[in-house]
């Protein structure tokens, strides 16, 4: 089959492109032609060969986790899902080795969930991990309800874009940063107030609107100070959801009983089911994606590590 793969880490010029054998469908597994495969920063972390105190390597690695495509095989124990279903799905292992970025994948059959009707392969490709990591920070962690505020750094980027409009449904007041030219984006998906960071504080924006804080931070950045800033801008008993990193070992976090976590993405294929309803339903927008050939996989990586970019970029396999 034709995949992407790196045999060493290093840089996104690692990445080759090429045959690989197919890999099995285990028993309690999904084996799906790949249609799309969502590119995401951990991807080109994995790569980098970073988080090797969390997630093992297989060499050659597929890299990639978000999916969509169509069932090509179940596995002997999988009930609920059958040849030619068109899925999304969430292919997180702590164990890398066959990931996405190819024209099969192996897949857990709970990690999975309905492709949207109103979404295309390459929309779909882009709701798992972003939508996953969102929804458990944000209701989970973060228990955001109605007259709760929170701060989203990167409003235009992955989790973002994502993460604004789920806060808005939630009830809360959404503070995001953003660039100048992404502020009319975050802006339609719902953001309250908009911070160009490039201009101003958001630290000293946040704490004067909000001088107690805000009640919970998703804190998408990394270096700078920000993890610091994070703990510092949220009220005392709020949260701080981590993407990137571990918390600060700051005496505020317990003092302040801050619940500060470095967040990991949950494979759950039902969590997944019930956001695709809200996408299908309109209740949430489908992300907005830009789609590459699984050729350009080393500069999907490039754009992600300018960490400029605007919504999910997602690669396209098979035209299914």
């Amino acid at each position: 089959m034709r995949a992407v793969f790196y045999e060493t880490h290093g840089d996104a010029q690692v990445l080759q492109v090429g045959e690989l054998d197919k890999p099995a469908c285990g028993p309690e597994q999904v084996l799906v032609e790949v249609a799309a495969a969502g590119v995401n920063p951990i991807d080109r972390r994995l790569r980098a060969g970073e988080l090797t105190e969390y997630i093992q390597r297989t060499f050659p690695v597929v890299p990639g986790f978000d999916v969509s495509g169509r069932i090509a095989e179940v596995g002997t124990a999988v009930t609920d899902w059958q040849v030619d279903d068109e899925i999304m799905g969430l292919a997180f292992t702590w164990s890398i080795q066959h990931g996405t970025y190819a024209e099969f994948a192996p897949v857990d059959a709970a990690a999975i969930a309905p492709k949207p009707a109103n979404a295309s392969f390459v929309q779909a490709a882009g709701i798992p991990l972003v939508s996953l990591t969102a929804w458990q920070s944000l209701l989970e962690f973060g228990q955001l309800g109605p007259g709760k505020t929170v701060l989203i750094q990167a409003g235009a980027g992955g989790v973002g874009s994502v993460a604004i409009p789920m806060a808005k449904l939630l009830g809360a007041k959404v503070y995001t940063t953003a660039s100048a030219a992404n502020a009319d984006y975050v802006k339609a998906l719902g953001a309250d107030v908009v911070i160009d960071y490039q201009n101003a504080s958001y630290e000293a924006a946040i704490l004067n609107a909000e001088p107690e804080g805000v009640d919970m931070v998703l804190e998408a950045l990394l270096g700078d100070g920000t993890d610091e800033a994070a703990i510092r801008i949220t009220k005392t008993g709020g949260a701080v959801a981590y993407m990137n990193n571990e918390p600060p070992n700051m005496p505020d976090i317990a003092d302040r009983n801050i619940r500060a976590e470095f967040i990991h993405h949950r494979a759950d294929g039902d969590m997944l089911a019930e956001l695709g309803a809200l996408y299908e339903q309109g209740i949430l927008s489908l992300p907005q994606t830009e789609t590459l050939p699984l050729e350009s996989a080393a500069e999907a990586h490039l754009r992600s590590e300018s960490r400029r970019t605007r919504g999910k970029l997602v690669l396209s396999i098979n035209d299914l």
